[in-house]
């Protein structure tokens, strides 16, 4: 007799739903690092930019040129702004993605338990169920023997 796992197909669709998720995390993840390295690279070109213009005004700078540097380090900000609330949706996301790996990665352990249960207690029963052929079959040999 061969062990069938009566839920195997419910664990077969946890493990695919596990894989998916794991995917869709993955991919969570890499957007929220590319988005992230993004605000990191604007804020350091706006640290830099007002290294320089602090720089700048020591030595003096044309109008023009302050004016310049000016709406570039508004600009940055605008932008700076809008890839915090980027960064901040996309964590948002990862978060999420994760907790919905960890629950598929919790229910498919519940699965793998249960029929590493089912399976010890299959291994019982053939055992069992061998053990009294066994005893059938000396018991016959013994009746045949005193016969």
């Amino acid at each position: 007799m061969v062990f069938q796992f009566s839920l195997q197909k419910v664990l077969d669709m946890k493990e695919h739903e596990k894989t998916e998720a794991q995917i869709a995390y993955r991919d969570a993840m890499k957007s929220f690092e590319a988005i992230a390295t993004k605000l990191y690279e604007t804020l350091k070109k706006k640290e830099d930019l007002l290294a320089s213009y602090e720089e700048s005004l020591l030595h003096g700078l044309p109008i023009a040129k302050i004016q310049q540097i000016q709406e570039t380090i508004q600009f940055l900000q605008k932008e700076i702004d809008h890839l915090q609330i980027r960064t901040k949706n996309a964590r948002t996301l990862m978060n999420d993605k994760e907790r919905l790996l960890t629950h598929s990665l919790v229910d498919v352990k519940k699965y793998e338990k249960l029929k590493d249960r089912n399976f010890q207690d299959f291994i019982v029963e053939q055992k069992t169920n061998e053990n009294k052929f066994l005893d059938e079959i000396s018991t016959q040999q013994y009746f045949k023997a005193m016969k």
